[in-house]
Protein backbone atom coordinates (compact mmCIF):
# COMPACT_ATOMS: atom_id res chain seq x y z
CA UNK A 1 0.00 0.00 0.00
CA UNK A 2 0.67 3.64 -0.12
CA UNK A 3 1.60 5.96 2.08
CA UNK A 4 1.10 9.62 2.57
CA UNK A 5 3.46 12.39 4.32
CA UNK A 6 2.66 15.78 3.65
CA UNK A 7 0.31 15.57 0.51
CA UNK A 8 2.61 12.85 -1.26
CA UNK A 9 3.12 9.44 -2.05
CA UNK A 10 5.17 6.99 -0.46
CA UNK A 11 5.50 3.90 -1.67
CA UNK A 12 6.05 1.05 0.49
CA UNK A 13 8.12 -1.93 -1.11
CA UNK A 14 5.75 -3.93 -2.93
CA UNK A 15 4.06 -0.94 -4.41
CA UNK A 16 7.86 0.09 -5.84
CA UNK A 17 8.72 -3.30 -7.15
CA UNK A 18 4.78 -3.27 -9.26
CA UNK A 19 5.79 -0.49 -11.14
CA UNK A 20 9.03 -1.71 -11.95
CA UNK A 21 7.28 -5.09 -12.74
CA UNK A 22 5.45 -2.90 -15.31
CA UNK A 23 7.79 -2.58 -17.31
CA UNK A 24 6.86 0.98 -18.16
CA UNK A 25 8.26 4.65 -17.20
CA UNK A 26 6.75 6.64 -14.95
CA UNK A 27 6.56 10.00 -12.95
CA UNK A 28 5.24 11.07 -9.69
CA UNK A 29 5.69 14.01 -7.83
CA UNK A 30 6.84 13.68 -4.47
CA UNK A 31 7.26 17.89 -3.49
CA UNK A 32 5.47 21.12 -3.94
CA UNK A 33 7.83 23.59 -2.90
CA UNK A 34 10.31 23.12 -4.67
CA UNK A 35 8.14 20.65 -6.80
CA UNK A 36 10.01 17.49 -6.88
CA UNK A 37 8.95 14.43 -9.47
CA UNK A 38 10.23 11.01 -9.11
CA UNK A 39 10.81 8.78 -12.15
CA UNK A 40 11.35 5.11 -12.76
CA UNK A 41 12.79 3.81 -16.01
CA UNK A 42 12.50 -0.44 -15.54
CA UNK A 43 14.18 -0.39 -18.94
CA UNK A 44 17.03 1.43 -17.88
CA UNK A 45 17.29 0.41 -14.57
CA UNK A 46 17.26 4.25 -12.64
CA UNK A 47 15.25 6.23 -10.76
CA UNK A 48 15.40 9.67 -10.96
CA UNK A 49 14.35 12.56 -9.04
CA UNK A 50 13.36 16.24 -11.16
CA UNK A 51 13.44 19.58 -9.21
CA UNK A 52 13.98 23.36 -10.79
CA UNK A 53 17.42 23.96 -11.00
CA UNK A 54 19.38 26.22 -9.02
CA UNK A 55 22.38 27.84 -8.91
CA UNK A 56 23.63 25.70 -6.51
CA UNK A 57 27.44 23.61 -7.08
CA UNK A 58 26.61 20.17 -7.24
CA UNK A 59 29.36 17.76 -7.41
CA UNK A 60 28.92 14.02 -7.51
CA UNK A 61 31.45 12.68 -9.64
CA UNK A 62 32.68 10.28 -6.84
CA UNK A 63 30.23 8.12 -6.57
CA UNK A 64 29.96 6.15 -8.99
CA UNK A 65 26.24 4.90 -9.17
CA UNK A 66 25.14 8.90 -9.20
CA UNK A 67 24.59 11.42 -12.20
CA UNK A 68 23.35 14.88 -12.48
CA UNK A 69 22.00 17.02 -15.65
CA UNK A 70 20.22 20.11 -16.74
CA UNK A 71 17.66 19.93 -19.20
CA UNK A 72 14.64 21.39 -20.82
CA UNK A 73 11.73 20.11 -22.09
CA UNK A 74 9.43 21.43 -25.22
CA UNK A 75 6.76 23.78 -24.13
CA UNK A 76 8.21 24.02 -21.15
CA UNK A 77 10.23 27.29 -19.83
CA UNK A 78 11.69 25.65 -16.42
CA UNK A 79 15.24 24.37 -16.45
CA UNK A 80 15.52 21.24 -14.43
CA UNK A 81 17.68 19.74 -12.47
CA UNK A 82 18.20 15.57 -12.54
CA UNK A 83 19.31 13.23 -9.83
CA UNK A 84 19.71 9.77 -11.31
CA UNK A 85 20.65 6.45 -9.57
CA UNK A 86 21.52 3.66 -11.23
CA UNK A 87 19.38 1.29 -9.34
CA UNK A 88 19.51 -1.98 -10.28
CA UNK A 89 19.18 -4.61 -7.92
CA UNK A 90 18.92 -1.53 -5.13
CA UNK A 91 15.49 -0.03 -6.39
CA UNK A 92 14.01 0.48 -2.54
CA UNK A 93 17.55 1.80 -1.37
CA UNK A 94 17.53 4.34 -4.54
CA UNK A 95 13.90 5.15 -3.79
CA UNK A 96 14.88 5.72 -0.35
CA UNK A 97 17.40 7.81 -1.19
CA UNK A 98 15.77 10.41 -3.27
CA UNK A 99 13.12 10.72 -1.18
CA UNK A 100 15.64 11.84 1.56
CA UNK A 101 16.68 14.70 -0.91
CA UNK A 102 13.05 15.82 -1.90
CA UNK A 103 11.94 15.71 2.12
CA UNK A 104 15.02 18.10 2.67
CA UNK A 105 14.69 20.17 -0.17
CA UNK A 106 11.17 20.30 1.15
CA UNK A 107 12.74 21.73 4.52
CA UNK A 108 13.80 24.73 3.27
CA UNK A 109 17.79 23.20 2.27
CA UNK A 110 19.23 24.16 -0.96
CA UNK A 111 20.25 21.12 -3.20
CA UNK A 112 23.70 21.12 -2.20
CA UNK A 113 22.64 20.79 1.26
CA UNK A 114 19.81 18.15 0.75
CA UNK A 115 22.82 15.77 -1.23
CA UNK A 116 25.06 16.23 1.70
CA UNK A 117 22.46 15.20 4.51
CA UNK A 118 21.58 12.29 2.35
CA UNK A 119 24.45 11.07 1.33
CA UNK A 120 25.51 10.70 4.66
CA UNK A 121 22.35 8.71 5.38
CA UNK A 122 23.24 6.11 2.62
CA UNK A 123 27.01 6.35 2.64
CA UNK A 124 27.32 2.43 2.45
CA UNK A 125 24.99 2.06 -0.73
CA UNK A 126 26.62 5.06 -2.44
CA UNK A 127 30.38 3.37 -1.94
CA UNK A 128 33.08 6.08 -3.54
CA UNK A 129 34.63 3.28 -5.53
CA UNK A 130 36.83 4.53 -8.27
CA UNK A 131 35.97 3.27 -11.68
CA UNK A 132 39.36 0.75 -13.41
CA UNK A 133 41.83 3.36 -14.85
CA UNK A 134 42.22 2.89 -18.55
CA UNK A 135 44.46 1.08 -18.21
CA UNK A 136 42.63 -1.36 -16.34
CA UNK A 137 40.05 -1.17 -18.66
CA UNK A 138 42.12 -2.18 -21.82
CA UNK A 139 43.91 -4.92 -20.13
CA UNK A 140 40.83 -6.61 -18.82
CA UNK A 141 39.58 -5.96 -22.29
CA UNK A 142 42.72 -8.15 -23.33
CA UNK A 143 42.48 -11.07 -21.04
CA UNK A 144 38.75 -11.55 -21.79
CA UNK A 145 40.21 -11.89 -25.22
CA UNK A 146 42.59 -14.34 -24.46
CA UNK A 147 40.29 -16.05 -22.11
CA UNK A 148 37.82 -16.70 -24.80
CA UNK A 149 40.31 -18.51 -27.05
CA UNK A 150 41.35 -20.81 -24.32
CA UNK A 151 37.91 -21.30 -23.55
CA UNK A 152 37.24 -21.71 -27.31
CA UNK A 153 40.23 -24.59 -27.43
CA UNK A 154 40.45 -26.18 -24.20
CA UNK A 155 37.08 -25.64 -22.36
CA UNK A 156 36.17 -23.73 -19.93
CA UNK A 157 37.53 -25.36 -16.89
CA UNK A 158 41.16 -25.28 -18.09
CA UNK A 159 40.85 -21.79 -19.28
CA UNK A 160 39.51 -20.62 -15.87
CA UNK A 161 42.34 -22.80 -13.90
CA UNK A 162 44.68 -21.73 -16.10
CA UNK A 163 43.42 -17.80 -15.69
CA UNK A 164 45.84 -16.23 -12.68
CA UNK A 165 46.27 -12.71 -13.44
CA UNK A 166 43.61 -11.68 -11.45
CA UNK A 167 44.94 -14.05 -8.36
CA UNK A 168 48.01 -11.59 -8.91
CA UNK A 169 50.27 -14.22 -9.75
CA UNK A 170 53.27 -13.01 -12.01
CA UNK A 171 52.03 -14.32 -15.42
CA UNK A 172 48.34 -14.15 -16.71
CA UNK A 173 48.32 -17.80 -17.94
CA UNK A 174 49.57 -20.90 -16.85
CA UNK A 175 49.13 -23.44 -19.34
CA UNK A 176 50.73 -26.93 -19.72
CA UNK A 177 53.04 -26.05 -21.82
CA UNK A 178 54.23 -23.00 -21.08
CA UNK A 179 53.34 -19.39 -19.19
CA UNK A 180 51.73 -16.45 -20.84
CA UNK A 181 51.53 -12.89 -20.03
CA UNK A 182 49.12 -10.63 -22.06
CA UNK A 183 49.37 -6.94 -22.96
CA UNK A 184 47.00 -4.55 -24.23
CA UNK A 185 47.62 -1.06 -26.23
CA UNK A 186 45.62 1.21 -28.04
CA UNK A 187 49.06 2.37 -29.67
CA UNK A 188 49.28 2.09 -33.19
CA UNK A 189 52.66 0.37 -32.47
CA UNK A 190 52.93 -2.79 -29.96
CA UNK A 191 54.30 -0.72 -26.98
CA UNK A 192 53.23 -2.22 -23.58
CA UNK A 193 54.07 -1.40 -20.00
CA UNK A 194 55.78 -3.90 -17.77
CA UNK A 195 55.40 -3.67 -14.01
CA UNK A 196 58.29 -5.04 -12.11
CA UNK A 197 61.19 -7.13 -12.65
CA UNK A 198 58.99 -10.14 -12.23
CA UNK A 199 56.51 -10.04 -14.52
CA UNK A 200 58.78 -10.90 -17.45
CA UNK A 201 60.96 -13.45 -15.75
CA UNK A 202 60.39 -16.87 -16.98
CA UNK A 203 59.34 -19.37 -13.92
CA UNK A 204 62.48 -22.03 -13.74
CA UNK A 205 61.98 -24.79 -16.45
CA UNK A 206 59.10 -23.44 -17.83
CA UNK A 207 58.87 -21.00 -21.12
CA UNK A 208 57.56 -17.34 -20.81
CA UNK A 209 55.68 -16.29 -23.82
CA UNK A 210 54.31 -12.35 -24.40
CA UNK A 211 50.91 -12.04 -25.62
CA UNK A 212 50.41 -8.85 -27.51
CA UNK A 213 46.97 -7.52 -28.47
CA UNK A 214 46.54 -4.48 -29.93
CA UNK A 215 42.38 -3.06 -29.73
CA UNK A 216 41.00 0.56 -30.75
CA UNK A 217 37.88 2.23 -30.29
CA UNK A 218 35.34 1.17 -32.73
CA UNK A 219 34.06 5.10 -32.42
CA UNK A 220 30.45 5.94 -34.01
CA UNK A 221 30.60 2.44 -35.47
CA UNK A 222 27.80 -0.77 -34.49
CA UNK A 223 31.36 -3.19 -34.34
CA UNK A 224 32.70 -3.79 -31.48
CA UNK A 225 32.10 -4.48 -27.99
CA UNK A 226 32.45 -2.18 -24.00
CA UNK A 227 34.03 -4.19 -21.39
CA UNK A 228 31.17 -4.93 -19.70
CA UNK A 229 29.13 -6.49 -23.09
CA UNK A 230 32.78 -8.43 -23.57
CA UNK A 231 31.88 -9.31 -20.02
CA UNK A 232 28.53 -10.61 -20.23
CA UNK A 233 29.29 -12.39 -23.77
CA UNK A 234 31.94 -14.38 -22.11
CA UNK A 235 30.19 -15.07 -19.04
CA UNK A 236 26.96 -16.39 -21.20
CA UNK A 237 29.58 -19.13 -23.15
CA UNK A 238 30.13 -20.41 -19.44
CA UNK A 239 28.28 -23.33 -18.53
CA UNK A 240 29.60 -24.70 -14.88
CA UNK A 241 32.21 -21.58 -14.11
CA UNK A 242 30.19 -18.53 -13.81
CA UNK A 243 30.92 -17.84 -10.29
CA UNK A 244 34.46 -18.82 -10.90
CA UNK A 245 34.92 -16.24 -13.41
CA UNK A 246 33.01 -13.54 -11.76
CA UNK A 247 34.90 -14.26 -8.52
CA UNK A 248 38.22 -13.58 -10.73
CA UNK A 249 36.04 -10.43 -12.45
CA UNK A 250 36.01 -9.78 -8.61
CA UNK A 251 39.70 -9.78 -7.12
CA UNK A 252 40.55 -7.57 -10.21
CA UNK A 253 38.34 -4.84 -9.31
CA UNK A 254 35.13 -4.95 -11.37
CA UNK A 255 31.59 -4.87 -10.51
CA UNK A 256 29.00 -5.54 -12.74
CA UNK A 257 26.48 -3.26 -10.60
CA UNK A 258 26.06 -0.11 -12.67
CA UNK A 259 28.77 -0.99 -14.74
CA UNK A 260 26.88 0.15 -18.47
CA UNK A 261 27.09 4.05 -17.23
CA UNK A 262 30.73 3.70 -16.31
CA UNK A 263 32.25 1.78 -18.98
CA UNK A 264 30.87 3.02 -22.59
CA UNK A 265 33.49 2.71 -24.98
CA UNK A 266 33.63 0.34 -27.71
CA UNK A 267 36.80 -1.80 -28.69
CA UNK A 268 37.91 -3.89 -31.30
CA UNK A 269 40.88 -5.88 -32.07
CA UNK A 270 43.14 -3.99 -34.47
CA UNK A 271 45.39 -6.53 -35.23
CA UNK A 272 45.43 -10.01 -34.95
CA UNK A 273 47.44 -10.40 -31.43
CA UNK A 274 51.00 -11.36 -31.81
CA UNK A 275 52.93 -13.80 -29.48
CA UNK A 276 56.88 -13.26 -28.62
CA UNK A 277 59.08 -15.79 -26.76
CA UNK A 278 60.61 -13.89 -23.47
CA UNK A 279 63.74 -15.56 -23.60
CA UNK A 280 67.85 -14.20 -23.45
CA UNK A 281 67.36 -11.79 -26.74
CA UNK A 282 63.88 -10.48 -25.34
CA UNK A 283 64.08 -6.93 -24.01
CA UNK A 284 62.89 -7.68 -20.65
CA UNK A 285 64.06 -6.41 -17.37
CA UNK A 286 64.60 -8.95 -14.94
CA UNK A 287 65.62 -9.81 -10.91
CA UNK A 288 68.68 -11.48 -12.29
CA UNK A 289 69.61 -8.85 -14.82
CA UNK A 290 69.47 -6.57 -12.20
CA UNK A 291 71.84 -8.64 -10.04
CA UNK A 292 74.14 -8.67 -13.07
CA UNK A 293 74.60 -4.87 -13.14
CA UNK A 294 73.82 -3.72 -9.48
CA UNK A 295 75.18 -4.16 -6.74
CA UNK A 296 72.82 -3.66 -4.00
CA UNK A 297 69.44 -5.29 -6.36
CA UNK A 298 67.47 -5.49 -3.46
CA UNK A 299 67.58 -2.14 -2.56
CA UNK A 300 65.02 -1.42 -6.08
CA UNK A 301 61.71 -1.51 -5.02
CA UNK A 302 59.84 -1.11 -7.66
CA UNK A 303 60.51 -1.01 -11.74
CA UNK A 304 58.18 0.09 -14.85
CA UNK A 305 58.78 0.23 -17.60
CA UNK A 306 57.92 0.53 -21.84
CA UNK A 307 58.90 -2.06 -24.26
CA UNK A 308 58.13 -1.23 -28.08
CA UNK A 309 58.11 -5.06 -29.66
CA UNK A 310 56.93 -4.38 -32.95
CA UNK A 311 60.06 -4.60 -34.81
CA UNK A 312 60.74 -8.06 -32.96
CA UNK A 313 60.01 -11.46 -35.22
CA UNK A 314 56.63 -12.60 -33.42
CA UNK A 315 56.18 -16.57 -33.15
CA UNK A 316 53.97 -19.33 -33.67
CA UNK A 317 50.97 -18.56 -31.39
CA UNK A 318 50.21 -21.63 -28.84
CA UNK A 319 47.43 -23.10 -30.51
CA UNK A 320 44.61 -22.64 -27.34
CA UNK A 321 44.83 -19.46 -28.26
CA UNK A 322 43.96 -19.79 -31.71
CA UNK A 323 41.49 -16.95 -32.85
CA UNK A 324 37.79 -17.06 -31.37
CA UNK A 325 34.84 -15.31 -33.94
CA UNK A 326 33.17 -14.72 -31.01
CA UNK A 327 35.06 -11.85 -29.83
CA UNK A 328 34.51 -9.62 -32.78
CA UNK A 329 31.06 -10.00 -33.12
Amino acid sequence: MDDRTGGSTVFAPETLAAYIASGLPSEQRVGDAPVCVLGIDPVRGELTLRTPATNSDIDVTTYRIIHTDIFEEPGDETVWFRLTIDAEGIEYEAYSFLRSVADQLQQGDDMERALHVALEGYRDLLARTPRLSEDQEIGLFGELIALGRVVTNLGEDTALAAWLGPQAEEHDFVLPDGDVEVKTTKAERRVHVIHGAGQLTPAPGRPLRLMSIQITRAGASAQGRTLPEAIEALRGRLRNGKTIFDDRLEALGWSDHRARNLYTARFLLRSEPAFYAVDGPFPAITTDGLARILQRPELVRAVDYRIDVTALGPIRPPACFAGDADEED
